[in-house]
């Protein structure tokens, strides 16, 4: 290692930061008092992980005298793992900067130099998992940086520190097995690779480890990532996991040679847009799959500036957050407040390779929002959620999918909030169609159908169906949403013989039921949601709701219960305050009105405008092919019939 070259790459790469104006700004940060206090904890030995994209938080403080990195708190190994992940040394230097106190600083070196101290080889144990190894490492040679940027590392302290990471990344290399290529736990560890070998001055063409990192994310980058952007894994926060450290290897390619392809930087700026879409109307993310409730603002303001994309700057934050101002310094400062902002104007993801499809009525913070899945299982973060949805009406969140909670193998509510039950779905005779067995393993999972989605400027149409074996049912759910915010859900369950039938609807832990029998009302601070039901009886349930990890909390549920014989078909109406909900009729000459099972019809009504969503059940195959809702002809399988100043204009959507 040539020590001389590195301290110089490294001063060169802090100076650019421009850190004296960075700490003026860190002290005007909304987040200085919080800073503050963590660093004042840290000094004293005191862990909380709250990060927003922490992947286990614990915001429970835990002390220990001497430092122990195998020391399990919470009764969760998962406790021990952000421990080792050294993500909390950026509090430290943000602290620092801000009172440009030296002890923040010292510590920081004393949590680096002890971990070294106590892995003198570096073999399989809690602390050396190879996920947080593949973090550890970039946040140790981030922490020397600064270190060493302020004269408090001497040589045998820096050569100490680069050893103990260049064998980590050996070790990495070593252990690194086939799923990994499959796995969020691979591409962050070759991206903490790639970093590493590039802030040591390495040579992909002659280190080996090097040159396989960099090879080995290509690979990862083509199957983890489909066409839509989206990760396969079905969860929003690993999807975030992975994204924000390819970013951090693009960020760090502005400054080193990293021989990186454009697939690498095209598919990061898809990952990028295909969470824009997925934030909900307050920037938050839904907590789908293994995710946490988070705003992701920054990784917005992290893109606009890689990318150049004025729409990703339009969904981040006017203030650059601590980690964008310690990373990035003055000059990606400065290109936020100068790159332009463009509102995006596609308002519908559909996302054929994962199964997700969100739509928007606006990008304003009270937006109409709803998302849909029917995806593949994908990894252990994936959950039992086929036919979920989850709505959001004037930029609040009424139906939701309630998290994760933990990832203890020994707590029950792992696996019911991983289950059927803990999301939108239909269960006939109490046996799910997919059943997890563990935190991370399935007894079996059911097999989705195609979707069939139809946007339109008045509403989108979306079809889904799963197959389950036992019993051997099929469920085909059929949505319309008006972006002025209604939404019609229809089920359709077919199963042989006679079957018990539980149907429910996860309500956010905030929103106020009242109510009773089919009509109800949801409210949550001044918004007012109306919901109305059409089938078997329903009632308000309890059950266990997690939006970040760690933390569980009561939540409402509808839950519609009742038995059904060879078939059984409900809807499910939301609409705003300002709407009238009324029944509609379609016609077939000779036959007179078709019965429910057959067609659901529904009028939403507001002033002298309506809006009738129509959705068929079956094929007609008997009588006369042409048929009449709201006096105008129509032969289609879903449509609506707009009524505005007087006119009807019919939109056929299937």
């Amino acid at each position: 290692m040539k020590i001389e070259e590195i301290r110089n790459s490294w001063r060169q790469l802090v100076a650019q930061k421009e850190l004296k104006q960075v700490s003026e700004l860190l002290r005007q940060s909304p987040e200085r008092d919080k800073l503050m206090q963590r660093g004042r904890e840290l000094c004293a030995h005191t862990f909380v992980f709250d990060h927003q994209w922490d992947m286990e938080r614990c915001l429970t403080p835990h002390t220990m005298e001497t430092m122990d990195w195998n020391q399990v708190f919470n009764d969760d190994e998962e406790w021990t793992f952000m421990l080792n992940r050294m993500d909390y040394w950026s509090a430290l230097a943000k602290a620092a900067l801000i009172s440009q106190d030296t002890r923040y600083l010292d510590q920081a070196k004393d949590f680096l130099l002890d971990w070294i101290e106590q892995h003198p080889r570096i073999e399989p144990s809690l602390s050396t998992r190879t996920l947080d190894t593949g973090i550890r490492v970039v946040n140790m040679l981030e922490c020397a940086m600064l270190l060493e940027a302020s004269e408090k590392l001497n040589d045998e302290e820096l050569t100490l520190i680069l050893t103990s990471v260049e064998n980590q990344l050996a070790y990495l290399k070593a252990n690194y097995i086939e799923k990994y290529t499959l796995s969020n736990w691979g591409s962050i560890q070759t991206c903490g690779m790639i970093v590493c070998s590039a802030m040591m001055g390495k040579d992909p063409r002659q280190d080996e480890v090097y040159r396989w990192a960099l090879e080995e994310l290509e690979t990862q980058m083509q199957i983890q990532i489909g066409m839509d952007g989206m990760l396969w894994e079905q969860s929003t926060m690993y999807h975030v996991e992975v994204l924000n450290n390819v970013l951090r290897v693009l960020d760090y390619a502005q400054f080193y040679p990293i021989p990186l392809t454009d697939e690498i930087r095209e598919k990061a700026h898809a990952m990028t847009r295909a969470l824009m879409h997925m934030m909900m109307p307050d920037h938050q993310i839904e907590t789908f799959g293994d995710s946490d409730r988070v705003n992701a603002e920054d990784v917005m303001n992290k893109g606009a500036i890689l990318f150049d994309d004025p729409q990703l700057r339009a969904m981040g934050s006017d203030h650059g957050d601590s980690d964008l101002l310690l990373n990035g310094g003055m000059p990606a400062w400065r290109k936020l407040q100068t790159l332009p902002k463009q509102t995006p104007q596609t308002l519908l993801y559909a996302g054929q390779d994962c199964g997700i499809v969100v739509r928007r009525s606006d990008f304003g913070r009270s937006a109409e929002w709803m998302m849909v899945l029917n995806g593949e299982l994908g990894s252990g973060h994936g959950h039992s959620d086929n036919l979920h949805y989850s709505i959001i009406h004037q930029g609040l969140p009424f139906v939701i999918d309630p998290g994760r909670f933990t990832y203890r193998e020994d707590h029950p509510v792992r696996v019911e909030l991983k289950g059927m039950s803990a999301h939108n779905t239909v269960i006939l005779d109490d046996q799910p169609g997919s059943v997890p067995d563990s935190s991370w393993t399935y007894q079996r999972f059911l097999r989705p159908l195609a979707t069939l989605i139809r946007d339109t400027p008045e509403g989108l149409y979306w079809e889904g169906g799963v197959l389950t074996e036992q019993p051997q049912m099929t469920h085909i759910r059929k949505l319309i949403m008006l972006p002025q915010g209604c939404w019609v859900v229809c089920d359709e369950i077919f199963c042989e013989g006679r079957h018990t039938v539980v149907s429910r609807i996860q309500l956010d832990p905030q929103v106020e039921v009242s109510g009773n029998h089919s009509d109800w009302q949801l409210k949550q601070g001044t918004v007012k949601l109306n919901y109305h039901h059409e089938g078997l009886p329903v009632s308000v349930e309890h059950g266990p709701c997690s939006l970040r990890y760690n933390e569980l909390q009561d939540h409402k549920i509808f839950a519609s219960r009742g038995r059904m014989h060879g078939s059984l078909f409900q809807d499910e109406l939301f609409y705003g305050e300002d709407f009238r909900l009324e029944p509609a009729e379609v016609m077939q000459p000779g036959r007179g009105k078709l019965p429910e099972e057959e067609v659901s019809a529904w009028r939403f009504v507001r002033g002298e405008e309506s809006c009738t969503c129509v959705i068929f059940h079956q094929q007609l195959y008997r009588g006369k092919k042409i048929l009449y809702c709201e006096g105008l002809p129509l032969h289609n399988q879903a449509c609506l019939i707009i009524k505005k100043a007087g006119l009807k204009k019919l939109i056929r959507l299937k």
